[in-house]
C-alpha cells in the first residue's frame, strides 16, 4: 500500500474545500444573479368600492371574481406571521431562501416513506406564485431554488412576507390575506384572532380541500392540528362572517357611483317581493337606478338571488329579454315628431294590419276596446292596437328603429323583421337600454352616458353633469312625461295603482311580454330614473304575474327608498313640479274618461322632489276630449278637459275645431264606419254618431289576400279552403272588388272569392272616392 505524504493529502483536501466552497458560492451567490427579478411590489387591488369608499366586492378575472387587497402598510399581523410560518417555513427568519435542514428532512422522508414534508420555504413559494403555472419538473425547482436567493438578496424578510402574504390563495377567490380576512371573517387581517389566522394558514396548503363553506370538518381538524403545534387550546368550531358580494358584474376595479346602503336595501327589496311571488313561478329580479342628472348608476342588481343555480350568475340589467310596452312612449314621441299631440284622437277598435308574415289582428291586454280614444289615455293605458295605428301613421317600423337607435335602444334584426310588432313588444332590449332611454326623458330629450364609476377627485356627494346628447324636442319629451305622470289617465287600465302611486309626481311605465315571460316597471322623476325587470332566467313563462304585480312592487319601494336617503345619495336640489292642477270643471270629465286627476289622498310632495317643468312653447287648452281639439260652444261640460298643446300650433287647432263636419246637428262626434260595433256596443250614442261615408284615416290596402301571400288548397277543409272572405281597410259596403281570374260573389255587404290554383291579381275600388288597390297572390295544393 502506497502511502502518500501527509502534507499533499492536507493540499488535496484543501482544493477539494475551496472548489466545494466556490460550488457553494456560486450557487449562493453568483448562479441567482441569472434569475429574472421576483416583483415585491404590492399586486394591484381587484377591489371596488362604493361611492362613499365602502367595499362592494372584488373585479372579476376572468371567469372568477377574484379578491386582491394588499395588506395596509404598518407592522404585519403578529397573529398571521405566526400562524403562517407555523404552517409554511418555521425557519423563514434564520435562513436565506433554502432551508436546508427541511431539504435534508424531505429527502430523507421521501426515501423511506415516513415523511411527506416539503422543503419549499416562503422565498420559493413567491418566486412560484410570480410565475405563470408550468409542469414541475428538477429544472423548475432548481431554477425557483436559485431565484429565491437572489430574492433574498434583493429584499428583506418583512418585504417578502409581505409580497407572500398578498399574493398567495386563499380559496374562494382571495387573493392576499387581506382580502380573505375580510371576506371569511369580515374584518382587516391585524384584527384576526389567532384560531383564525390558524385558518387562513391552513388554507394556503389546499385552499379547495379544506374550503371551510364547504368542507367544515376537515378545517377544523388542520387548524386544530396547527394550533396544536404552536400550544394553543383546540377550537370547537369555526367562527366564520362569510362577506357578502355587493359588486356588479363586469366593471374594472375602482370607486364605483354606487351606493351600498342603497344597493343593499334595494337588493332586499327585490328578494322580498320575488320570493312571494315564488308561488305563481317567478325566481329572478334585476334592478338599476340611474341618477339623471349625472348619468351615474347608483345601484345595480344583476340578479335578486345570485346563489341561484337557475341562471343566478348571469345579469338581469345586460341580458336581452322582450321589451312588452316599455317602447311605446317613444312610440309616441315619434307620433309627436308627426305632428300628434296628447290629446289627438285614435281608434281603439278591433282593426286587421298586414305585415310581413301575413296578416296581424292585435288584441288589447285586457281585450277591452275604448273606441276613440286620445293619446294621454292609450298610453297611460298601455292600449295596444292605439298604438299600432299610430305607428302606422307616423312612419312605420323603420321609422321607429331609427327614433329607438337615436335613445341607444338597439333591438337587431330588421323593421321589416319586426312589423308593426316593434311597438307591442316584439323586439329585445337590456334594462339598461331602457334605463338610458327613460332617463333621457327625464332630461328633456337629453340621452346621458351612463358611468359607473366616480372620476379621479370627484365629490360623491356633487357629481358633474353628464355629458349628454340631444336626440328629441325638450316640449315632446315633457308631453310623455306629463301623460306618464297621471294617475288618472291610466286608472281606466290599472285602477288605482298604488305601486305607481306616490306621495310626489313620478312618471312610470310598466311592460309585459307574450306568455307571462318577463315583466317591467321603468319610471323616472327629474333625480331618478328606476328600472325593473322580473321573470326567469330560463324564459320560461310566470303565472298570469303582469308588470303592475310583478316589478310594479319592486319600483315603488326602490323609489320610496331613494327618497328616504336623498340626504345620503345625490340628487334633490331644486324646487319640485307637480302637474297643475285642473279646474273644477274638469271632475265629471275625470269620472268619465280618465284624465289628468291626481288622487286626493296623496300627500303633498316633499320639497327637495325634483320633477320635469312644463317648458316654454307649450300650453294647456280647454279641450273637447271627443275631438281632441279646443272645446267649442258644441262641447258639453262633462266633456271639457285640459290638455297640452304646442303654442305655434293653437291658431290652427281652433280653425280645425270650428269645422261643422265634426259635429251632426244634435253635437254628437261623428266618427267613421270603423266605430260601429264598438258604439254600438257601448251606448255612447250620446256623445257619438257613425257617418258611414266618413273615411278613416288610413291607406287604402288590401288586407285578405295580402299582397304577396301563398294561399293553400287542403282537402282536409271543407270545400277544400277554395272559399275566403275578402277584407280591405274600406268600410264593407264601400268596398268593389273585380278580379279577372276568380269567381267572386256578394252577400250582403261582404265579397267573398273562390280560389283555384295559379297566380292571381284582385282589385279593391273605393265606391266613394275612387281610390283603389290591388294584391298579388298564388294559389296552390297542399301536397
Amino acid at each position: 500500500m502506497i502511502k502518500l505524504p501527509r502534507r499533499r493529502v492536507l493540499r488535496a483536501m484543501l482544493c477539494c474545500c475551496l472548489v466545494c466552497a466556490a460550488a457553494v458560492a456560486a450557487i449562493l451567490w453568483v448562479l441567482p444573479w441569472w434569475q429574472p427579478s421576483v416583483d415585491c411590489t404590492p399586486p394591484s387591488p381587484g377591489e371596488l368600492r362604493d361611492r362613499h369608499g365602502v367595499l362592494l366586492g372584488y373585479a372579476r378575472c376572468g371567469e372568477e371574481r377574484l379578491r386582491m387587497q394588499p395588506l395596509p402598510p404598518g407592522p404585519l399581523p403578529d397573529a398571521l406571521v405566526r400562524a403562517v410560518l407555523c404552517a409554511e417555513d418555521q425557519h423563514f427568519y434564520s435562513h436565506g431562501g433554502i432551508d436546508f435542514l427541511a431539504v435534508c428532512r424531505a429527502v430523507s422522508g421521501r426515501l423511506t416513506g415516513s415523511s411527506r414534508s416539503g422543503a419549499s420555504t416562503v422565498s420559493m413559494q413567491l418566486v412560484k406564485l410570480s410565475r405563470p403555472a408550468s409542469r414541475r419538473t428538477l429544472g423548475t425547482k432548481i431554477s425557483e431554488t436559485l431565484a429565491a436567493r437572489r430574492l433574498e438578496m434583493e429584499h428583506d424578510k418583512d418585504e417578502i412576507l409581505r409580497a407572500y402574504l398578498d399574493r398567495v390563495d386563499f380559496g374562494n377567490g382571495c387573493r392576499g390575506a387581506e382580502a380573505a380576512a375580510e371576506f371569511y371573517f369580515s374584518r382587516p387581517a391585524a384584527e384576526l384572532t389567532l384560531p383564525q389566522a390558524a385558518l387562513l394558514a391552513a388554507l394556503i396548503q389546499a385552499p379547495s380541500r379544506l374550503d371551510p363553506l364547504r368542507h367544515p370538518d376537515a378545517a377544523l381538524r388542520r387548524v386544530n392540528r396547527l394550533l396544536e403545534r404552536m400550544g394553543e387550546p383546540a377550537i370547537d368550531k369555526l367562527e366564520l362572517k362569510v362577506m357578502q358580494d355587493r359588486a356588479p358584474r363586469g366593471v374594472a376595479p375602482g370607486r364605483l357611483s354606487i351606493d351600498r346602503g342603497l344597493q343593499d336595501a334595494c337588493r332586499l327589496i327585490a328578494r322580498d317581493e320575488i320570493e312571494k311571488l315564488s308561488a305563481h313561478g317567478v325566481s329572478q329580479a334585476a334592478v338599476l337606478i340611474v341618477h339623471n342628472p349625472s348619468g351615474q348608476i347608483l345601484a345595480r342588481i344583476p340578479a335578486a338571488f345570485p346563489e341561484s343555480e337557475a341562471g343566478g350568475q348571469l345579469d338581469g340589467t345586460r341580458t336581452r329579454r322582450s321589451a312588452g310596452s316599455t317602447l311605446k312612449p317613444l312610440v309616441y314621441l315619434l307620433a309627436f315628431e308627426k305632428g300628434f299631440r296628447p290629446g289627438s284622437i285614435l281608434a281603439d277598435v278591433p282593426t286587421l294590419y298586414p305585415d310581413s308574415s301575413g296578416i296581424e289582428a292585435p288584441n288589447n291586454y285586457n281585450r277591452r276596446y275604448l273606441g276613440p280614444i286620445s293619446i294621454r289615455k292609450a298610453l297611460a293605458c298601455s292600449q295596444n292596437v292605439p298604438a299600432l295605428e299610430v305607428l302606422n301613421r307616423s312612419g312605420g317600423p323603420a321609422a321607429l328603429m331609427q327614433m329607438l337607435s337615436r335613445f341607444g335602444i338597439c333591438p337587431g334584426g330588421s323593421a321589416e323583421e319586426y312589423g308593426l310588432g316593434l311597438a307591442i313588444g316584439n323586439a329585445h332590449v337590456t334594462l339598461e337600454e331602457l334605463a338610458r332611454a327613460y332617463a333621457a326623458l327625464a332630461r328633456g330629450g337629453d340621452l346621458p352616458e351612463l358611468r359607473s364609476h366616480l372620476r379621479e377627485g370627484e365629490d360623491a356627494s356633487h357629481p358633474p353633469a353628464a355629458v349628454g346628447r340631444r336626440v328629441a324636442d325638450e316640449r315632446l319629451c315633457y308631453g310623455i312625461t306629463d301623460i306618464l305622470s297621471d294617475s288618472g289617465a291610466r286608472a281606466d287600465a290599472f285602477g288605482a295603482g298604488e305601486n305607481l302611486s306616490f306621495r310626489f309626481p313620478c312618471a312610470a311605465k310598466t311592460g309585459t311580454s307574450s306568455n307571462y315571460r318577463d315583466n317591467w316597471c321603468i319610471g323616472y322623476t327629474g333625480d331618478y330614473t328606476v328600472a325593473v325587470w322580473v321573470g326567469n332566467f330560463d324564459n320560461s313563462s310566470m303565472n298570469e304575474v303582469s308588470g303592475i304585480s310583478g316589478a310594479g312592487p319592486i319600483f315603488h319601494r326602490c323609489m320610496e327608498e331613494l327618497y328616504s336617503r336623498r340626504h345620503d345619495i345625490p340628487g334633490p336640489g331644486g324646487s319640485s313640479q307637480a302637474p297643475p292642477p285642473l279646474p273644477e270643471s274638469d271632475a265629471h270629465s275625470a269620472a268619465l274618461f280618465g284624465l289628468n286627476t291626481q288622487p286626493e289622498d296623496i300627500a303633498a310632495p316633499p320639497e327637495d322632489v325634483n320633477f320635469p317643468q312644463q317648458p316654454e312653447g307649450m300650453v294647456r287648452l280647454e279641450t273637447d276630449v271627443r275631438t281632441g281639439l279646443p272645446a267649442t260652444a258644441k262641447t258639453p261640460a262633462h266633456c271639457r278637459v285640459q290638455e297640452l298643446a304646442l303654442s305655434e300650433e293653437v291658431s290652427r287647432l281652433r280653425e280645425s275645431a270650428a269645422s261643422s263636419e265634426l259635429y251632426d246637428a244634435q253635437g254628437r262626434v261623428l266618427l267613421d264606419g270603423r266605430y260601429a260595433d264598438w258604439l254600438a256596443e257601448s251606448r255612447r250614442d250620446d256623445l257619438y254618431a257613425v257617418d258611414t261615408d266618413r273615411d278613416a284615416p288610413r291607406r287604402l290596402s288590401i288586407l285578405i289576400p295580402a299582397n304577396g301571400s301563398r294561399l293553400m288548397l287542403d282537402s282536409s277543409l271543407p270545400n277544400d279552403g277554395r272559399i275566403i272572405e275578402l277584407i280591405s281597410t274600406l268600410p264593407p259596403g264601400r268596398a268593389l272588388w273585380t278580379c279577372p281570374t276568380l269567381p267572386l260573389r256578394r252577400d250582403g255587404e261582404h265579397c267573398y272569392a273562390e280560389l283555384s290554383e295559379g297566380h292571381h291579381v284582385i282589385r279593391v275600388q273605393d265606391t266613394k272616392s275612387g281610390r283603389s288597390a290591388t294584391s298579388s297572390f298564388t294559389v296552390e295544393r297542399l301536397r
